[in-house]
């Protein structure tokens, strides 16, 4: 009897430290990643809406402030109303107003990686949803950069690995 219960710890501890798809048997399908290949990079999250940038993740001097700042994600023109829809299944962790972003909707994909969608109204999904490839989360809704330079309609885009915001090296 005394076996078992340090077993049931040893798996309790497994779950806890390694997450539940360490006790999955070979061949099983993680119910967070949906079977998706381990060891994703910032190539294996597209975004929804392909073009042009308005601008990119990354630094940039800002003219208003005379520094360098950081923009956290990229964005991309899009007319306001057009839908927009999650390219990677995950759970909603966050579905609302944002003060520099508007709406925004914040995926968890799994293995610590998360994609935050923002420049949103009409949002079609809350917190704690499971959404799946290609579903509709929004609509792009107007709003400003926090300068007032990008007056266009846009996506913000932003991809996460644990805290750490995903930049493209190209």
């Amino acid at each position: 009897m005394w076996g078992l219960k340090v077993l049931s710890a040893a798996l309790m501890a497994g779950l806890i430290l390694f997450g539940g798809s360490a006790l999955l048997a070979e061949g099983q399908e993680d119910p967070v990643t949906k079977g998706e290949p381990v060891g994703r990079t910032l190539e294996d999250f597209p975004s929804p809406i392909q073009g042009k940038p308005l601008r990119v993740a990354g630094e940039y001097y800002s003219e208003e402030l005379g520094t360098t700042l950081f923009h956290s994600g990229t964005d991309y023109a899009q007319a306001e109303g057009a839908v927009i829809r999650v390219k990677h299944a995950g759970r909603v962790t966050y579905a609302g107003p944002d003060p520099f972003l508007g709406h925004k909707v914040e995926v968890d994909c799994g293995e610590d990686w998360s994609v935050i969608y923002g420049g949103l109204k009409n949002l079609r999904v809350k917190e704690g949803d499971w959404v799946e490839v290609d579903q509709a989360i929004g609509q792009i809704g107007y709003y400003p950069d926090i300068f007032g330079n990008i007056e266009q309609t846009h996506l913000h885009y932003e991809v996460r690995h644990g805290d750490l915001v995903q930049v493209d090296s190209d």
